[in-house]
């Protein structure tokens, strides 16, 4: 696509969510960005923010979202349960998530809703820092025509589930036509092993072709393991075939994850 000038990497994540972007020149030179700083977060420096939302007393509207939706403290005059208000983990229901789960992380919001309310929220936050970085270097950016979007996505998604993710992205802003080219997924596990490829390996001297390393891939929602191979022409082979599962990590990782490795 030859009008795309700005390349967005967005890791929506079920308990933490970042993005890096980059600009690209007509020297095709690429500079990679990833974003540190937060709405209300002061001089706290992070490569990510909560995957939070807090709703105004009506449920409708979004009052804070990422680390600043934990830090507001609850109204003690009103009279409602301020986790009512706090939404996370709402990520979950659009897996492939039990009845059990389903009803132990219930929501007081649509999940979809929850999720096209955060897309948009960060989506603000995207756009005004590439329209920051463009003034600043006199780049006329239209996000619409010129930002490619590549979401993360687990592995285990199905067709339908990038459908409803794709769905969610249109709703909130980020692209104008549910059939546009400007949004891309790819996989959780294949951008760690790129990542990986382009980057750890070459910093351990490993970047040659025949190394073997293993992706580790422990989210807040879902493990992934996979075993990659670097080929000839910085290709990636696969040596073993994922293991996944879709969990909550922060909960479950360590007793209903590792014995069955």
């Amino acid at each position: 696509m030859p009008d795309i000038r700005v390349i967005v990497g967005l890791d929506f994540g079920t308990t933490y969510s970042g993005y890096t972007y980059c600009h690209r020149e007509a020297t095709e030179d690429i500079m990679y960005t990833t974003n540190v700083t937060w709405p209300n977060a002061g001089d706290n420096i992070s490569y990510k923010t909560n995957t939070v939302l807090r709703y105004d007393d009506s449920l409708r509207n979004v009052e804070s979202w990422g680390q600043s939706a934990l830090s507001k403290p609850p109204d003690r005059r009103v009279a409602v349960n301020k986790r009512e208000k706090v939404l996370e983990l709402f990520k979950l229901h659009l897996g492939n998530l039990s009845d059990e789960l389903k009803e132990k992380y219930k929501l007081t919001i649509n999940y979809k809703v929850a999720i096209t309310d955060y897309l948009r929220e960060i989506g603000k936050h995207i756009k005004d820092t590439i329209k920051d970085v463009s003034d600043e270097a006199r780049w006329e950016i239209d996000f619409m025509e010129n930002v490619l979007l590549v979401l993360t996505v687990p592995a285990e998604y199905t067709q339908k589930e990038k459908a409803t993710m794709r769905k969610c992205a249109l709703d909130a802003g980020l692209i104008d036509d549910l059939d546009s080219k400007k949004l891309e997924f790819t996989t959780e596990p294949e951008a760690a092993a790129i990542y990986c490829k382009d980057n750890v390996l070459k910093e351990h001297d490993l970047a040659t072709s025949g190394t073997i390393f293993m992706i580790v891939d422990c989210g807040g929602g879902t493990v992934d393991l996979t075993t990659r191979k670097l080929l000839n022409e910085n290709q990636l082979g696969e040596i073993t075939e994922r293991a996944g599962k879709l969990l909550w990590t922060n909960a479950v990782y360590g007793p209903k994850f590792l014995p069955k490795c």
